[in-house]
């Protein structure tokens, strides 16, 4: 059956504002994309021209946040800029380190502060790890990798440091798991006498994280890595 919905795929043609309110989760992504609320009636291409933001980038990002089986081909990947989606994944970092985990450590220490100090240790402890795999995976990127995709642009690649991306798209699996890991300990062994509501809440914010990696990783795999390749192709590595 043919999807009817005009919104199934974000166009720049679309009023902001109504890709908004079809997909609400996309509005976490405007800090990253440097776009402001505020943008009336505008559509996409207008909103990105009077920010200075790149429409390719924002049209990539948001479609693979509003459709799962989005995959862009070489066409798309060569109108924007390499350099714009290494700076939105720095963004992203940032605003995962500085905001999403913060938030989320906060609360979860407000909730465990009168647990016995079994299941308090064990939780903090499981959380503090699983945020420091994080850390160094986002470290690796932006030691390795990034440059890595600076010295393709700037044609000084060296064949062996393509060994490096590789490291780097194994680290996905390890993050995403521990991060189950820790759902599920939650799920399974937070005390009765926590408030059940409370329990939600929690819940709810680390899977809209989970969620959110996800995606942030799928725009490595289907973009900076395929943008990586084509470079690599391009230089003969």
């Amino acid at each position: 059956m043919q999807n009817t919905d005009p919104f199934s795929f974000v166009k720049a043609g679309a009023k902001m504002a109504d890709v908004l309110s079809h997909h609400n989760h996309l509005i976490n992504l405007l800090p990253r994309l440097g776009v402001p609320l505020g943008f009336g009636e505008k559509t996409v291409q207008q909103v990105c021209e009077d920010d200075h933001v790149s429409l390719p980038l924002l049209l990539l990002v948001f479609n693979i946040y509003v459709r799962h089986d989005f995959v862009p081909d070489v066409d798309d990947l060569r109108q924007c800029p390499v350099e714009d989606i290494v700076n939105y994944l720095k963004a992203s970092h940032k605003d995962y380190l500085e905001y999403s985990f913060p938030h989320i450590e906060n609360h979860l220490k407000g909730v465990v502060r009168d647990w016995s100090a079994k299941y308090r240790m064990s939780i903090t402890a499981f959380f503090e790890e699983y945020k420091r795999e994080v850390e160094r995976h986002f470290k690796y990127e932006e030691k390795h990798v990034f440059p890595f995709v600076r010295s393709l642009l700037e044609h000084k690649a060296i064949l062996k440091e393509s060994a490096k991306v590789r490291v780097f798209e194994k680290q996905h699996s390890t993050i995403e798991d521990k991060l189950r890991d820790f759902t599920n300990l939650l799920i399974k062994y937070v005390p009765e006498d926590v408030s059940q509501r409370e329990r939600i809440n929690m819940l709810n914010n680390i899977f809209s994280l989970s969620d959110d990696l996800e995606k942030h990783a799928l725009i490595e795999e289907k973009i900076l890595l395929p943008y990586i390749k084509i470079l690599m192709d391009d230089e003969k590595l």
